[in-house]
């Protein structure tokens, strides 16, 4: 088995939004590997749920890390959870932001 349950996914933070909408992993993950385009700049965070359509929440202070005018590329300690939402600080304006993400088990 693939330690990549579904492999890269698009995690696209709309025009005038701050967050994507849910994302699957396929199944629950250790890390999330995270590739970001330029963004206003902004703190970028994950939020969690327990099940489709649950109540997402911030997964802690670790998870967040400081975008530029930059590409940037990170993996994250994702401990265990398979639905994810990609939230910035900052409304997102200009275009359509298209973040990468891929759920990856030890």
């Amino acid at each position: 088995m693939s330690i990549y349950p579904k492999g890269w996914q698009a995690a696209t933070i709309p025009q005038d939004s701050e967050s994507s909408d849910e994302i699957n992993l396929g199944r629950e993950c250790d890390y999330l590997e995270i590739q970001m385009p330029t963004l206003i700049s902004c703190t970028i965070k994950l939020q969690v749920a327990e099940k489709t359509g649950g109540t997402f929440r911030d997964l802690g202070d670790k998870i967040t890390t400081n975008t530029g005018t930059h590409n940037y590329h990170d993996v994250f300690r994702l401990g265990g959870w398979q639905f994810i939402k990609v939230v910035s600080s900052v409304t997102q304006t200009g275009s359509d932001k298209l973040i990468r993400v891929r759920g990856m088990r030890d």
